[in-house]
């Protein structure tokens, strides 16, 4: 089958929605179709650009494929008679952000008529698609929540498996991913002054912006934490993830109301790490379970200081946790064989 996979495209800007899609089309080459990646560029600032794009992908025309997959706004209003939604999320800038510190979208007229904008749009034009498909339940909750829109749960595994074979129960907490705001790197960077074991911690990823990075260099420098925390602020490749991954002791993931449970929470589980996230976390808790698999605490630094010391101080427990999430990880049929056929049938 010739199929395009549709997905926006921010330069020098890359996340999970973008990992998935390269992955996807990867995959689907893998097992015979024809496939090709198709990215739509997309701007939301300023915010009337974003109805500018929206116009744009429903202008978009796919000649010679048999079906399209689109997994992200505004890059699934492109028309196609075969289409399918794959949703790693909508613009939450319009919803469950709305109100909140993350908005984005001026709180005036013209703010929320872009967002009762993107809201009608998003009700008439995911009625086109023959499935519709979410990346997780808080996904799927949230399309039926604030559209009234029926899906079914389609886990997005990991291009290729983590190897797990000599994993070490380091001392260090590991805390992967792009740097940014809704992320809170910054809160695990603050917890570790209020650690009263000798538990280190390494944040690695690119910082999506300077101030990003320099909240996290300010924090190390005000508490003189430099001895205890390493910065590595850049993309962290493969190779050196997976090698971060087999010696830390644990990993620690805190995004705000993440959608899925995270590229990041999978990649510590299937390394055998208990893993350490947030009540308001969102979807991370589809492999956490607290004091099984890892740790669910609120988003203050006291509080997740204390679950880090208490990693630290029980290697062979924090050990246990990350073979419980390990086998619960394994349970959930996420794999490549049962994507592709979803969404190929």
């Amino acid at each position: 089958m010739r199929i395009a996979v549709l997905n926006n495209c921010v330069p020098f800007l890359r996340g999970g929605a973008e990992h998935l899609a390269d992955a996807l089309t990867a995959k689907l080459q893998e097992y015979g179709h024809e496939a090709v990646l198709i990215r739509v560029p997309f701007r939301w600032d300023p915010p009337e650009k974003i109805i500018e794009h929206m116009l744009a992908c429903r202008l978009l025309r796919l000649p010679n494929v048999e079906r399209a997959i689109a997994i992200k706004f505004p890059a699934a209003y492109v028309p196609h008679p075969n289409k399918v939604l794959w949703l790693v999320h909508q613009f939450r800038q319009a919803y469950d952000f709305w109100g909140t510190e993350f908005q984005g979208l001026p709180d005036s007229v013209r703010g929320r008529q872009i967002r009762a904008a993107v809201i009608r749009a998003d009700n008439h034009f995911f009625a086109e698609a023959k499935a519709i498909y979410t990346n997780s339940k808080v996904t799927g909750d949230r399309l039926r929540r604030f559209n009234g829109i029926d899906s079914e749960v389609l886990l997005p595994p990991l291009y290729d498996p983590v190897e797990v074979e000599q994993q070490e129960c380091g001392d260090f907490i590991l805390c992967l991913g792009r740097v940014n705001a809704a992320k809170r790197q910054h809160l695990v960077v603050k917890a570790m002054k209020h650690c009263k074991t000798e538990v280190k911690l390494i944040v690695a990823g690119r910082p999506e912006s300077e101030a990003d990075a320099v909240e996290i260099r300010n924090t190390i420098r005000k508490d003189n934490l430099a001895q205890s925390i390493t910065f590595i602020d850049r993309f962290v490749s493969e190779k050196e993830k997976a090698d971060l991954l087999r010696r830390c002791l644990a990993v620690a993931y805190i995004p705000y109301d993440e959608d899925s449970y995270g590229y990041v929470t999978l990649e510590g589980c299937l390394s055998k790490k208990a893993v350490i996230t947030c009540i308001d976390s969102g979807g991370i808790d589809a492999l956490v379970r607290h004091r099984e698999t890892g740790f669910i605490v609120p988003p203050e630094p006291k509080v997740l200081a204390d679950a880090m010391d208490s990693l630290y101080s029980d290697k062979p427990g924090a050990a246990a946790m990350g073979e419980a999430g390990f086998e619960l990880a394994r349970s959930l049929n996420i794999n490549w064989d049962h994507v592709i056929e979803t969404l190929t049938k």
